[in-house]
Protein backbone atom coordinates (compact mmCIF):
# COMPACT_ATOMS: atom_id res chain seq x y z
CA UNK A 1 0.00 0.00 0.00
CA UNK A 2 1.21 3.00 -1.16
CA UNK A 3 -0.72 6.92 -0.57
CA UNK A 4 0.73 10.02 -1.47
CA UNK A 5 -1.57 12.93 -0.12
CA UNK A 6 -1.13 16.16 -1.64
CA UNK A 7 -2.70 19.60 -1.28
CA UNK A 8 -6.13 19.69 -2.58
CA UNK A 9 -6.12 22.26 -6.13
CA UNK A 10 -9.59 24.21 -4.17
CA UNK A 11 -8.31 24.79 -0.87
CA UNK A 12 -5.15 26.46 -2.99
CA UNK A 13 -7.27 28.43 -5.39
CA UNK A 14 -9.28 29.30 -2.20
CA UNK A 15 -6.08 30.38 -0.19
CA UNK A 16 -5.04 32.25 -3.65
CA UNK A 17 -8.37 33.99 -3.98
CA UNK A 18 -8.22 35.40 0.04
CA UNK A 19 -4.51 36.38 -0.30
CA UNK A 20 -5.60 38.51 -3.69
CA UNK A 21 -8.97 39.93 -1.91
CA UNK A 22 -7.34 40.98 1.59
CA UNK A 23 -4.51 42.89 -0.36
CA UNK A 24 -6.77 44.58 -2.69
CA UNK A 25 -9.44 45.31 0.34
CA UNK A 26 -5.86 46.68 2.29
CA UNK A 27 -5.12 48.71 -1.06
CA UNK A 28 -8.57 50.15 -1.09
CA UNK A 29 -8.49 51.42 2.44
CA UNK A 30 -5.08 52.94 2.50
CA UNK A 31 -5.72 54.65 -0.61
CA UNK A 32 -8.86 56.01 1.07
CA UNK A 33 -7.14 56.42 4.23
CA UNK A 34 -4.65 58.53 2.80
CA UNK A 35 -5.96 60.30 -0.29
CA UNK A 36 -9.84 60.42 -0.72
CA UNK A 37 -10.43 61.00 3.11
CA UNK A 38 -8.38 64.13 3.38
CA UNK A 39 -9.14 64.81 -0.20
CA UNK A 40 -12.83 65.41 0.70
CA UNK A 41 -12.52 66.75 3.91
CA UNK A 42 -10.75 69.75 2.38
CA UNK A 43 -13.35 69.89 0.00
CA UNK A 44 -16.03 69.94 3.09
CA UNK A 45 -13.85 72.60 4.46
CA UNK A 46 -13.82 75.09 1.26
CA UNK A 47 -17.39 74.17 0.55
CA UNK A 48 -18.18 75.54 4.47
CA UNK A 49 -15.75 78.52 4.39
CA UNK A 50 -17.74 79.64 0.87
CA UNK A 51 -21.06 79.26 2.48
CA UNK A 52 -20.41 80.63 5.74
CA UNK A 53 -19.25 84.15 4.27
CA UNK A 54 -21.68 84.18 1.71
CA UNK A 55 -24.47 83.57 4.16
CA UNK A 56 -23.17 86.58 6.46
CA UNK A 57 -22.85 89.02 3.53
CA UNK A 58 -26.25 88.05 2.24
CA UNK A 59 -27.90 88.29 5.72
CA UNK A 60 -25.87 91.67 6.16
CA UNK A 61 -27.61 93.12 2.85
CA UNK A 62 -30.86 91.67 3.48
CA UNK A 63 -31.21 93.62 6.46
CA UNK A 64 -30.61 96.64 4.86
CA UNK A 65 -26.75 97.35 5.93
CA UNK A 66 -24.46 98.46 3.48
CA UNK A 67 -21.53 96.30 2.09
CA UNK A 68 -18.45 98.08 1.09
CA UNK A 69 -16.72 97.69 -2.38
CA UNK A 70 -14.46 94.70 -0.35
CA UNK A 71 -17.45 92.70 1.33
CA UNK A 72 -19.26 93.06 -2.47
CA UNK A 73 -16.08 91.52 -3.92
CA UNK A 74 -16.51 88.45 -1.14
CA UNK A 75 -20.43 88.05 -1.64
CA UNK A 76 -19.44 87.68 -5.19
CA UNK A 77 -16.44 85.40 -4.76
CA UNK A 78 -18.34 83.41 -2.55
CA UNK A 79 -21.19 83.12 -4.70
CA UNK A 80 -19.69 81.75 -7.42
CA UNK A 81 -17.51 79.31 -5.12
CA UNK A 82 -20.75 77.29 -3.41
CA UNK A 83 -22.15 77.51 -7.01
CA UNK A 84 -18.90 74.97 -8.12
CA UNK A 85 -19.95 72.45 -5.46
CA UNK A 86 -22.60 70.59 -7.10
CA UNK A 87 -23.76 68.75 -5.52
CA UNK A 88 -23.31 69.98 -2.19
CA UNK A 89 -20.60 67.98 -0.40
CA UNK A 90 -21.22 66.18 2.77
CA UNK A 91 -18.53 65.74 5.87
CA UNK A 92 -17.24 62.89 5.94
CA UNK A 93 -18.44 60.49 8.61
CA UNK A 94 -16.44 60.56 11.98
CA UNK A 95 -16.73 56.26 11.54
CA UNK A 96 -14.74 56.44 8.10
CA UNK A 97 -10.99 57.09 9.02
CA UNK A 98 -10.99 54.74 11.91
CA UNK A 99 -12.71 51.67 9.74
CA UNK A 100 -10.53 52.24 7.00
CA UNK A 101 -7.30 52.05 9.19
CA UNK A 102 -8.20 49.15 11.39
CA UNK A 103 -10.27 47.19 8.96
CA UNK A 104 -8.89 47.56 5.98
CA UNK A 105 -5.34 48.54 6.26
CA UNK A 106 -4.59 46.85 9.11
CA UNK A 107 -6.90 43.67 9.63
CA UNK A 108 -6.82 42.99 5.61
CA UNK A 109 -3.97 44.20 4.40
CA UNK A 110 -1.30 43.88 7.36
CA UNK A 111 -2.91 40.84 8.69
CA UNK A 112 -4.69 38.74 6.63
CA UNK A 113 -3.47 38.79 3.65
CA UNK A 114 0.20 38.05 4.87
CA UNK A 115 -1.11 35.33 6.65
CA UNK A 116 -3.60 33.30 3.85
CA UNK A 117 -0.07 33.73 1.46
CA UNK A 118 1.76 32.28 4.10
CA UNK A 119 -0.80 29.45 4.43
CA UNK A 120 -0.62 28.89 0.60
CA UNK A 121 3.24 28.87 0.56
CA UNK A 122 2.87 26.11 3.49
CA UNK A 123 0.27 24.29 2.18
CA UNK A 124 1.61 24.11 -1.56
CA UNK A 125 4.62 22.12 0.24
CA UNK A 126 2.55 19.86 2.69
CA UNK A 127 2.64 16.34 1.67
CA UNK A 128 1.58 13.48 4.13
CA UNK A 129 3.16 9.63 2.24
CA UNK A 130 2.16 6.40 3.71
CA UNK A 131 4.00 3.10 2.44
CA UNK A 132 3.43 0.15 4.03
CA UNK A 133 4.54 -2.91 2.86
CA UNK A 134 5.00 -6.70 4.01
CA UNK A 135 7.52 -5.93 6.76
CA UNK A 136 7.90 -2.48 7.25
CA UNK A 137 6.10 0.53 6.50
CA UNK A 138 6.45 4.49 7.20
CA UNK A 139 4.04 7.11 7.80
CA UNK A 140 6.06 10.55 6.60
CA UNK A 141 4.93 14.38 6.42
CA UNK A 142 7.94 16.56 5.91
CA UNK A 143 10.73 16.24 8.34
CA UNK A 144 9.17 14.23 10.50
CA UNK A 145 8.62 10.00 10.12
CA UNK A 146 6.70 7.26 12.10
CA UNK A 147 7.50 3.81 11.27
CA UNK A 148 3.84 2.40 11.18
CA UNK A 149 5.61 -0.88 13.79
CA UNK A 150 6.03 2.09 16.02
CA UNK A 151 3.09 4.15 16.07
CA UNK A 152 0.83 3.48 18.97
CA UNK A 153 -2.33 5.10 18.51
CA UNK A 154 -4.57 7.84 16.36
CA UNK A 155 -6.57 10.26 17.70
CA UNK A 156 -9.74 10.36 15.90
CA UNK A 157 -11.85 13.04 18.44
CA UNK A 158 -12.01 15.94 15.11
CA UNK A 159 -12.29 13.44 12.36
CA UNK A 160 -16.26 13.78 11.89
CA UNK A 161 -15.80 17.58 12.75
CA UNK A 162 -13.24 19.19 11.28
CA UNK A 163 -11.67 16.02 9.07
CA UNK A 164 -8.08 15.90 11.28
CA UNK A 165 -6.61 13.04 12.31
CA UNK A 166 -3.39 12.57 14.64
CA UNK A 167 -1.28 9.69 14.05
CA UNK A 168 1.63 9.38 17.68
CA UNK A 169 4.12 6.85 17.78
CA UNK A 170 5.98 5.77 21.34
CA UNK A 171 8.16 8.40 21.38
CA UNK A 172 5.51 11.28 21.27
CA UNK A 173 6.37 12.03 17.53
CA UNK A 174 2.97 12.55 16.22
CA UNK A 175 2.08 13.48 12.39
CA UNK A 176 -0.89 15.40 11.22
CA UNK A 177 -3.39 14.37 8.74
CA UNK A 178 -5.98 16.98 7.26
CA UNK A 179 -8.38 15.54 4.74
CA UNK A 180 -10.21 19.12 4.28
CA UNK A 181 -6.75 20.31 3.03
CA UNK A 182 -4.80 17.17 1.52
CA UNK A 183 -6.00 14.42 -1.16
CA UNK A 184 -6.62 11.27 -0.30
CA UNK A 185 -6.21 11.74 3.86
CA UNK A 186 -8.77 9.64 4.29
CA UNK A 187 -6.69 6.54 2.76
CA UNK A 188 -4.31 6.75 5.73
CA UNK A 189 -6.60 7.85 8.21
CA UNK A 190 -8.66 4.70 7.43
CA UNK A 191 -5.85 2.06 7.72
CA UNK A 192 -4.48 3.95 11.16
CA UNK A 193 -7.61 3.99 12.24
CA UNK A 194 -9.00 0.18 11.60
CA UNK A 195 -5.60 -1.03 12.12
CA UNK A 196 -6.28 0.84 16.30
CA UNK A 197 -9.78 0.80 16.41
CA UNK A 198 -11.23 -1.78 14.21
CA UNK A 199 -14.57 -1.89 16.16
CA UNK A 200 -14.93 1.75 15.64
CA UNK A 201 -13.67 2.66 11.98
CA UNK A 202 -13.55 1.46 8.52
CA UNK A 203 -10.54 1.35 6.44
CA UNK A 204 -12.69 4.34 4.82
CA UNK A 205 -12.39 5.94 7.82
CA UNK A 206 -15.97 6.00 8.21
CA UNK A 207 -17.56 4.69 11.70
CA UNK A 208 -18.26 0.94 12.11
CA UNK A 209 -22.42 0.68 11.99
CA UNK A 210 -24.82 -2.47 13.10
CA UNK A 211 -24.34 -3.85 9.72
CA UNK A 212 -20.47 -4.02 9.51
CA UNK A 213 -20.73 -5.70 12.82
CA UNK A 214 -22.63 -8.75 11.69
CA UNK A 215 -20.94 -8.90 8.00
CA UNK A 216 -24.17 -7.63 6.77
CA UNK A 217 -23.34 -4.80 4.01
CA UNK A 218 -26.66 -5.42 2.40
CA UNK A 219 -28.34 -3.66 5.63
CA UNK A 220 -25.51 -0.93 6.15
CA UNK A 221 -27.56 1.96 7.74
CA UNK A 222 -25.96 5.28 6.51
CA UNK A 223 -23.76 6.90 8.61
CA UNK A 224 -22.19 10.73 8.92
CA UNK A 225 -19.12 10.91 7.10
CA UNK A 226 -16.38 13.63 7.21
CA UNK A 227 -17.49 17.11 5.39
CA UNK A 228 -17.06 16.32 1.92
CA UNK A 229 -14.38 17.35 -0.30
CA UNK A 230 -13.27 18.09 -3.73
Amino acid sequence: MEVVCTPRTKRLIWLGVYVVLCFGLGVWGAYDYWIRIPHDEQTYRDFEDAKNTFDSLQKKADEGKSLSAEDRADYEQSKKRVAEFQPPPSPVPAWDRPLQLYVYVIGCGVISAPWFLLSLVKLQTKRVELTERSETGILRSGKTMIEVRHATEIDMSRWMSKSIAVVRAADGTSIEIDDYMLQDGEKVVGFFAHRFLPAEWTTEAKRVTAADAVGDESNEVPTATPTEKS
